[in-house]
């Protein structure tokens, strides 16, 4: 079974077919969609309630990979970032439902012969290296570095993999380099 989540309906639906014209059937791998927005506790409480409505025993991988992530308003300097709920709300979104997810679904995928747990976060160059103005970003991915390295520390069983691909041709680089 693959679930995917993400905000857009849309994007979910092409990307079902896009694996649906590669010739994986129905019967080979069932996909769930989920359109929730994980910056908000009702768009993650659906994503927790849809995985955990999942009957688990027939499973031998369960496999998390936690990529969703917003750059934010990356105009604003340190010492622009004086409000509070604007800090929130971006920490909401890009750590703790990274985290909030990654411990519900480990409570139902609990530990048993036979099944391997991996949780892929993926990173940035950002959680290692600073960028004037993308201070929300950089802390949040290197909370998330944290984070999972703290998991791992918790649970060896469980495989933890920070990823972070680095100046990969993606639209967080192109950003950048417009940016300055």
């Amino acid at each position: 079974m693959l679930v995917v989540i993400a905000r857009s309906e849309g994007k979910l639906r092409e990307l079902q077919a896009e694996i649906r014209s590669s010739g994986v059937t129905e019967e080979t791998l069932q996909i769930k969609n989920v359109a929730a927005d994980l910056g908000k506790k009702e768009g993650l409480q659906e994503v927790v309630r849809v995985l955990t409505e999942t009957e688990t025993s027939s499973f031998n991988h369960m496999l998390l990979i936690n990529n969703a992530a917003s750059l934010g308003d990356i105009s604003k300097f340190v010492v622009n970032l004086t409000e509070l709920e604007e800090v929130d709300q971006y920490f909401s979104f890009n750590f703790s439902s990274a985290l909030c997810l990654t411990a519900s679904l480990l409570k139902h995928f609990v530990k048993r012969p036979g099944l391997k747990r991996t949780i892929v976060n993926i990173s940035s160059l950002c959680a290692l290296k600073p960028f004037k103005s993308w201070s929300l970003y950089c802390s949040s991915k290197a909370a998330r570095n944290m984070l999972f390295q703290v998991l791992a520390e918790e649970n060896p069983d469980i495989r933890v993999l920070n990823y972070a691909p680095g100046k990969a041709k993606r639209r967080l680089m192109k950003t950048k380099s417009e940016k300055g």
